[in-house]
């Protein structure tokens, strides 16, 4: 854990030293930046998306359109069918965090 703390906080550095340079580049007036420590480190990140549906047609027919109104005419197309009743993923501190998916389905339509 401290060599991953360790790898982060010299990348933090080489990010820094980057950012200068190409700021000093177009004359900007830098100075020596302090990074303030009230960063992404000291909040929780939180989120969670409910009932998501996703279909994919299994056809290679490029002038395919989906009809406003489904009516008996409509072709029917084969499609893969996505559905998730929630994801959640959250972080704390920028150091941990946990990801949740909760009810996944899929399933092909043929017709």
């Amino acid at each position: 854990m401290l060599e991953r703390q360790e790898l982060r906080a010299t990348e933090l550095a080489a990010f820094k030293e980057k950012a200068q340079s190409i700021l000093k580049t177009f004359d900007v007036n830098v100075g020596d930046v302090q990074l303030e420590q009230a960063s992404v480190n000291n909040f929780i990140i939180s989120v969670s998306i409910r009932n998501i549906g996703v279909a994919f047609p299994l056809t290679h027919d490029e002038e395919l359109e989906l009809p406003h109104k489904k009516t008996k005419d409509s072709a029917a197309v084969r499609a893969f069918l996505i559905s998730v009743k929630s994801i959640e993923f959250g972080t704390h501190r920028g150091q941990t965090g946990q990801a949740a998916i909760h009810h996944l389905s899929f399933q092909f339509i043929s017709r």
